[in-house]
């Protein structure tokens, strides 16, 4: 069963993570993502180096592995000749080009959007970059740090007065690649209808306001931030998150308190605030958030995790463990959706990865090979564009 792309060519020059999680987005629902390397291959073959840390498997490291499983590699010097000539040939099979190269790089070395579209006019032209292809700062280069540090993600998280949070690596360029998969998919749509390619502009700044659209409104809209809150003395108090027993945590999200506050009190075995004047309403659970989340974190410390989940689960109230990031890992309904799943890869055996956000109940998407090795599938490929074997070994040469 193939995937809702297939038939679909990708033809890549990529690094590190926006650009290829693109790639691998599409490849994911069936297309032929070819992955064009130098001699040296895409630097994150060799990032767990950069950032001086070990995974302890053999090849790839992991990475590499989740940024650009389904893909094919070929290796070319784009600066010679007959490399260049390759990759040309390889833009006239193709459906898109993807490239994550800073704005102006692709025109310098002939391979930018009038180049290839002159040359191929049904092509996809996917760019990512940092900051948008227009603007003073265009041409500015950009990592994912960067691009969360300027888009305000950092002050979304962490408690009001405390200092820009402090974010896992990835996020961005995640949600980057993410959105110009769903531009190529848009864009190709759109060539149905016409019968022509256009340009495609994503970019870390432009990924990330999206994340943050609702929050980011409020400012927009209203000349007014989002404020970050302090969980004790959050306004709403079951719209919060409390440590148990076992020093684990659990969440409640309660958006229609009133609706919910009966239950709530029998749940956490406080009938008697129900009707407490200080907390038997929306505006007074707000003035009084302090002493009603201190009650509630006593109540929460008393027990287990897991004996809160099922008592609140069984008076019908809103809540769910807040997880570390192994146990996502390892959560039942990850797996029934395919959020995680479970691959034999040939050379490291059954292992996890992340899988798919989307499902779709005729072209699933699916895992079918591991990330290439630099250059594994040149030969396979120049081929298929009609190189001979003698030719194929010459150009090597």
């Amino acid at each position: 069963m193939s995937g809702p792309l297939s038939g679909v060519r990708v033809v890549e020059i990529t690094m590190f993570q926006q650009g290829p999680v693109a790639g691998r987005s599409l490849a994911d629902l069936g297309a032929d993502v070819i992955k064009v390397e130098p001699r040296e291959g895409d630097p994150a073959r060799g990032f767990m180096r950069v950032i001086g840390a070990t995974v302890g498997l053999k090849g790839n490291n992991y990475y590499f592995e989740s940024n650009n499983r389904n893909k094919r590699s070929i290796a070319l010097n784009l600066k010679s000749p007959q490399g260049k000539e390759v990759f040309l040939k390889l833009i006239d099979t193709a459906d898109v080009f993807l490239t994550n190269m800073s704005i102006a790089a692709p025109a310098k070395i002939g391979i930018g959007p009038d180049d290839l579209m002159k040359r191929n006019p049904r092509l996809i032209y996917a760019h990512s970059s940092g900051w948008g292809r227009k603007g003073p700062d265009a041409e500015d280069l950009s990592f994912d740090y960067t691009g969360i540090a300027r888009s305000g993600l950092m002050m979304c998280a962490g408690e009001k007065g405390s200092p820009p949070a402090q974010m896992l690596p990835g996020m961005g360029d995640q949600v980057g690649g993410l959105m110009l998969a769903w531009a190529v998919t848009a864009a190709l749509y759109g060539r149905e209808k016409t019968g022509r390619g256009q340009l495609v502009d994503t970019s870390l700044m432009g990924s990330i306001i999206a994340l943050t659209g609702l929050i980011l409104d409020a400012p927009a809209m209203l000349n007014q931030e989002y404020p970050r809150e302090i969980r004790s003395e959050a306004g709403n108090p079951m719209y919060n998150h409390y440590r148990c027993s076992d020093d684990r945590w659990i969440a409640v999200a309660h958006l229609q308190p009133e609706r919910y506050w009966p239950a709530f009190c029998k749940a956490m075995e406080i009938p008697e605030l129900e009707h407490d004047p200080r907390f038997n309403t929306v505006e007074a659970r707000g003035k009084n958030s302090p002493e009603l989340i201190a009650i509630l974190d006593g109540k929460f410390a008393s027990r287990p995790r897991d004996q809160w989940i099922r008592r609140l689960n069984e008076h019908g109230c809103i809540c769910t463990p807040v997880q570390s990031l192994t146990e996502v890992t390892r959560d039942p309904q990850a797996f029934a959706n395919n959020y995680i799943i479970e691959v034999d890869h040939p050379e490291w055996g059954r292992l996890r990865q992340t899988g798919f956000p989307w499902d779709f109940s005729e072209t699933p998407a699916s895992w079918s090979r591991r990330a290439p090795h630099l250059g594994e599938h040149t030969d396979e490929i120049m081929l298929e564009l009609g190189y001979s074997k003698e030719e194929i070994e010459r150009l090597k040469e």
